[in-house]
């Protein structure tokens, strides 16, 4: 991996070395583009870093239709996408097709969650009800509390600190650059009609003909420097590993509308996430503990007589309506913005990088895009 630009220029920039990054890199580069990533620490360091790692079909009855279906797409593409990556570069992010099993502990989620469980089977999963019975026979760590639950054979989890390295180092065996440590400082642009000419970053100029905005959270502050709102917001997500309990789960199990435990190849179980609108603050919090616990206690207490092994905290990138800024940047000639996955970046950057590469490619946003387009926030402001 690099540290400074070298001097030498590509066509396309990336700011921003998350998932959703080096994914689109790894895309540009497939296809034969020259493509530079530029990360101000270090490949998969925040956000995709501290990511649960599931992958698995969207569980929101208010997802939107269009975003349900580019997720049903990307999910679906991950056990030939991790294939590829595998044989690639040698790498393993941990990837495991256990299964999810969502819960419902009261009569209200049960009945939610049997709707949730049509719309995925509408979205091509293979999804089985199960009783409380059925539940706990599937998964004996589960509490008398849970009513029922899907299941979705197709549900999978990974590393996915992990899996952004792999996608970066498989990016640069097609040839990207990955320059890490190394802030990007603005977009530079040239002429009235906002003719992107590459960025300015910290060790000097990285020229370009396009540049993405792929910075998570942060994307907001290019916003300003460019004068087009892109309102990304940080949203905080509290997590713990346990080990040692007397029962873990061997499948990915929800709580309906609330929290996960993942069980991991290295034999922990995670637990979380919280959800804070908190600013860039990644202090561990004693109360997302407690969140964590609750949610243990209600679904499978067993684990509560394991160990706490270890605590983090992410910063998921929001945006004002909750949905992803993806498409061309209004004003501009060559810029393009992809971020604001909130929760799903892990699950949507397969069919993000997709949809981006091919967008910047052929110069105009692909029509799956439109939903997404970042000119939706322009007469708001």
């Amino acid at each position: 991996m690099e540290t400074s630009t070298g001097g030498r220029g590509v066509e396309v920039a990336i700011a921003g070395g998350g998932i959703i990054g080096c994914a689109i890199a790894y895309e540009l580069a497939r296809r034969g583009v020259s493509v530079a990533v530029v990360e101000r620490g270090q490949v998969g360091h925040e956000a995709s870093g501290a990511s649960a790692g599931i992958i698995s079909p969207p569980s929101a009855l208010d997802t939107p239709p269009e975003k349900a279906r580019l997720t049903a797409r990307s999910v679906l593409a991950y056990p030939a996408y991790i294939e590829r990556l595998q044989e690639e570069t040698g790498a393993d992010s941990g990837w495991r097709m256990r299964g999810e099993l969502t819960v419902a502990l009261g009569e209200a989620d049960r009945a939610e969650l049997l709707r949730v469980a049509d719309m995925q089977e509408g979205l091509g999963f293979q999804v089985e009800w199960l009783d409380g019975q059925a539940a706990r026979e599937l998964e004996p760590v589960l509490s008398e509390q849970v009513l029922g639950g899907a299941l979705v054979r197709e549900g999978g989890s990974l590393f996915s600190a992990q899996l952004t390295r792999a996608i970066a180092e498989a990016a640069r065996r097609h040839g990207a650059r990955i320059i890490e440590a190394t802030p990007v400082l603005e977009v530079l642009t040239e002429g009235e009609r906002g003719q992107v000419r590459g960025l300015r970053l910290s060790s000097g100029e990285l020229p370009a003909g396009q540049v993405v905005l792929a910075a998570g959270a942060w994307t907001a502050g290019f916003g300003l420097q460019l004068g087009r709102p892109l309102p990304t917001v940080p949203v905080k997500g509290q997590m713990l590993a346990i080990a040692g309990a007397p029962l873990m789960p061997r499948r990915i199990i929800g709580r309906y509308g609330s929290g996960h435990l993942v069980p991991r190849p290295d034999g922990t179980v995670a637990v979380g996430a919280t959800k804070e609108w908190v600013e860039f603050d990644k202090r561990l919090s004693p109360r997302n503990v407690a969140w964590s616990l609750e949610l243990l206690r209600q679904v499978a207490p067993a684990l509560l007589e394991g160990e706490i092994i270890s605590l983090w905290a992410g910063l998921r990138p929001g945006s004002r309506d909750e949905q992803p800024l993806m498409g061309a940047v209004p004003g501009y000639q060559g810029l393009w913005v992809a971020t604001g996955h909130f929760q799903t970046g892990i699950q949507l950057a397969v069919i993000t990088a997709e949809l981006m590469a091919g967008s910047i490619v052929a110069g105009a946003s692909d029509p799956q895009l439109a939903p997404f387009s970042p000119a939706r926030f322009q007469d708001a402001g």
